[in-house]
């Protein structure tokens, strides 16, 4: 991997790396009741748009974490790819969940070791937010279209959600940082230029998430 691998501040990209953080980060969904809700409403959304999909023969799911939604992926693939920048929580993942059908790799989602077309859905989940700049977001996105041979499902903290509205006031008014956002339209835009077609969008919460949960699939 390049130094495309690091775009997150390096304080963030340590504690995620570190037990410490990794542990911390797997424990937030077990015991933080504002995670427990959001990992119900993704579950749920995951569900819907699989049961749209069907049944497939491979999945890549990066960044992994801790595993937290592998169980799920599994259920709906042959062969479920596990792949995450942090050491650490690759590990955990294949602590926790073996290897049966499970392949563990160390990636960086801005350059995926994988050829075009290499596995039937990607899935990246909670990372887009966390990448500094708006190219690396949009570099994001074409390497997920890249690799995927059918579909991709990705989440992004959307520009018009009312998350961010308010935080544009905030930022106004109080000198707030901006949040790391993606327009809905531009999303799509780039989707259509790998030959993608958005077929669902849906929010993870109307209040309290910037985040959409998207799904597109090839023309």
């Amino acid at each position: 991997m390049t130094n495309l691998h690091a775009p997150m501040q390096p304080s963030k990209l340590q504690n995620y790396n570190s037990t410490r953080g990794a542990t911390a980060y797997k424990a937030d969904y077990q015991n933080k009741l504002h995670r427990k809700w959001s990992d119900k409403r993704e579950r749920a959304l995951l569900h819907a748009y699989f049961a749209r999909i069907g049944q497939v023969d491979s999945i890549l799911d990066l960044p992994c974490g801790h595993g937290r939604l592998s169980d799920l992926l599994r259920q709906h693939c042959k062969t479920l790819i596990e792949g995450d920048w942090s050491h650490t929580m690759v590990h955990l993942n294949q602590k926790d969940h073996g290897t049966d059908h499970r392949h563990y790799v160390r990636a960086s989602a801005l350059e995926i070791p994988l050829p075009d077309r290499a596995v039937d859905v990607v899935v990246s989940f909670r990372l887009s937010h966390h990448l500094e700049t708006p190219e690396l977001r949009e570099r994001h996105l074409r390497e997920l279209f890249r690799v995927a041979r059918k579909h991709v499902i990705v989440t992004w903290f959307s520009a018009t959600s009312l998350k961010n509205l308010l935080r544009e006031l905030r930022v106004k008014v109080a000198g707030k940082k901006p949040k790391n956002v993606l327009r809905n339209e531009r999303v799509r835009a780039i989707a259509g230029e790998a030959g993608y077609r958005q077929q669902l969008a849906k929010p993870l919460f109307v209040i309290g998430s910037g985040h959409v949960l998207g799904l597109f699939s090839r023309s």
